[in-house]
């Protein structure tokens, strides 16, 4: 067998494939044998038709079963000669077979990026250390206030006006709380909570900061246009959304004035071509980030012996099944339909790595 392998950009490989007719026809002699074993050929039993006639009555099946047997063999060949890690399957082009000539194909296919780690311990990162003052508390307790406010008619006419609940132990009683004390802590604590969690995941981004900093490599095109993809059509279900709580609202109040950040966001309704093309080309940049950041964090995980345990997914779909009232089975189950099993256990596993690099980190 020759074969010739060609490099091309975003790890994108060419192959061309030649196999000589004497493998070819090897090749169809074995399948043929197969094939008359169970050949029903007028005026011969079953297993005793002659080979001339196999041929006049199945060559078009012998020679898609001879396709299906030399072009797998041969491609796991080539990849195992020249140490390519292939992603998903390739494309099969120019198929040219017979059994005088042999068999000749293309194929191609994008592989995994080469990545030289290096400079992935050691990182220095900035731990955000926001101090919780009380107008943060206040502000969250209006905004609580503002959630659960209601419109009355004013001076018995048609026009309204948001009137807002008096903060005091009625208000937090119908929030569930002893009382406004009691209010007031839990806001405290969920607040500090979301402090601890924003700085989390502030040095988490400053890792993957440092890491793309560190190293530079290409990555596979059709990863790359199939995560931009989803990132753009997740731009566009929150403007659907951010349109439906406005039409909400506006139903609720049609005499509410229109705000400016109503104006801004109405304004997402009538995207121009500039403005799509401007969408299309940061989620491109985003998804060239994100996959590239996974392959590193792959990589780490790979080189570091970072695994995620059995126990550990099954721990994770509990809690999940306990925060949407399911069964572990249902989650389960929904999960395992379009590969989102094999996805949440893939982030699972980054996560553990970006720990393992924070914890390598110098933090200041």
């Amino acid at each position: 067998m020759r074969s010739n392998v060609k490099k091309l950009k975003n790890c994108r490989h060419a192959i061309e494939v030649n196999l000589p007719p004497e493998k070819v026809k090897q090749a169809f002699d074995e399948v043929y044998q197969d094939i008359g074993r169970y050949a029903n050929v007028p005026g011969f039993r079953i297993g005793k038709a002659p080979r001339d006639l196999l041929e006049l009555h199945y060559s078009k099946t012998a020679k898609e079963e001879v396709l299906k047997k030399l072009i797998p063999e041969t491609y796991e060949k080539i990849l195992g000669e020249h140490k390519l890690d292939p992603i998903g399957y390739p494309d099969i082009s120019d198929v040219k077979l017979d059994i005088n000539e042999g068999l000749y194909y293309k194929a191609s296919i994008e592989i995994r990026p080469e990545i030289h780690l290096k400079n992935y311990k050691g990182l220095k990162l900035k731990r955000k250390n926001k101090e919780l003052g009380q107008e943060d508390v206040d502000k969250e307790l209006e905004y609580l206030r503002e959630l659960h406010s209601h419109n009355v008619p004013k001076n018995d006419s048609e026009t309204k006006e948001r009137v807002l609940p008096k903060l005091d132990d009625d208000f937090a009683k119908g929030l569930g709380f002893e009382n406004l004390e009691k209010l007031k802590a839990a806001v405290t604590e969920n607040l500090k909570l979301k402090l601890e969690e924003d700085a989390r995941v502030d040095m988490e981004m400053q890792i993957i900061d440092r890491l793309l900093d560190n190293m530079d490599f290409e990555v596979p095109e059709s990863l790359v246009n199939s995560e931009k993809e989803r990132l753009v059509k997740e731009a566009e279900m929150r403007i659907k959304y951010i349109e439906a709580l406005q039409k909400k609202e506006k139903a609720r109040d049609p005499s509410a004035p229109a705000s400016p950040q109503d104006h801004q966001e109405n304004s997402l309704n009538f995207l121009d071509d500039k403005d799509k093309r401007e969408l299309e080309e940061n989620a491109y940049k985003q998804a060239v980030r994100q996959v590239k950041a996974f392959f590193i964090l792959d990589k780490i995980a790979d080189t570091e012996k970072i695994y995620l345990k059995h126990e550990e997914l099954d721990k994770y779909i509990e809690e999940m099944a306990a925060r949407y009232k399911k069964t572990r089975e249902e989650i389960k189950d929904y999960l395992e339909k379009g590969h989102g099993l094999n996805e949440l256990a893939v982030n699972l596993r980054n996560k553990k790595v970006v720990e393992f690099l924070i914890k390598e980190a110098k933090i200041e």
